[in-house]
């Protein structure tokens, strides 16, 4: 399900720690190491291996406008090129689960979407994922239909 963010009032929110990556040689050499590692052993709910993207995506997303959000424990894209930006694929670490590092990957989008002068925003949210759909209480998402 898509949802629309309107951040008209909303509030830079506190979080954690994290990189911006614009250019795929920012990444240190240590850093791809772990997202390689992650991506390898990743199985989705069903078992299979992950499909949603690879180190030859990151690289040619983020020359075609999108931006890499690296935390220690997960990582999160907004792609730019939309009528409104895109929050897409966060994805929290197993080990870090539960740590409300899945909120704070919200808003530090959130927060640079308001920073960088848009009013409104778009993610998509499976409807299994309950953990994505806690932040689905803020008065700030409505279903797009």
């Amino acid at each position: 399900m898509y949802y629309k963010i309107d951040l008209s009032n909303y509030e830079p929110r506190e979080v954690s720690a994290y990189q911006v990556v614009t250019n795929y040689n920012d990444i240190s050499s240590e850093q791809i190491q772990v997202i390689s590692k992650e991506l390898s052993e990743f199985k989705d709910s069903f078992g299979k291996d992950w499909q949603e993207w690879n180190l030859k995506d990151l690289r040619s997303r983020l020359k075609d406008n999108w931006t890499f959000y690296l935390v220690k424990g997960g990582w999160a894209f907004i792609d730019w090129n939309r009528k409104y930006p895109m929050l897409c694929q966060k994805y929290v670490f197993p080990n870090h689960r539960g740590t409300g590092l899945n909120l704070d990957l919200i808003w530090i989008r959130c927060n640079e979407i308001k920073q960088q002068g848009y009013n409104y925003a778009m993610m998509f949210i499976d409807d299994w994922n309950t953990p994505a759909k806690s932040v689905l209480k803020e008065n700030i998402f409505t279903k797009m239909d």
